[in-house]
């Protein structure tokens, strides 16, 4: 697919035609990599939902084992 952009007199370009096909949306941050003299690579970063991301991979679970789940939840209700 190609899109022809242009610079405006700020130099800011228009994404408002690829908006719908890339979703992008307001305040979205995007990498720009140069890979020559005339081409360069546009990347969004940010698009995971940083809950559904805490919920993929929660902070420090590598380092609980079944057993010591176990053993805490025994601690716990013995209390």
């Amino acid at each position: 697919m190609e899109i022809v952009v242009n610079v405006d007199e700020q130099f800011n370009v228009s994404l408002k035609s690829v908006k719908d096909i890339l979703k992008i949306k307001p305040n979205d941050t995007f990498v720009i990599q140069q890979e020559n003299s005339h081409t360069i690579i546009l990347k969004k970063t940010g698009d995971d939902d940083p809950f559904i991301e805490a919920i993929n991979s929660p902070a420090h679970s590598h380092n609980k084992s079944h057993d010591n789940l176990d053993q805490l939840e025994d601690e716990l209700w013995s209390s």
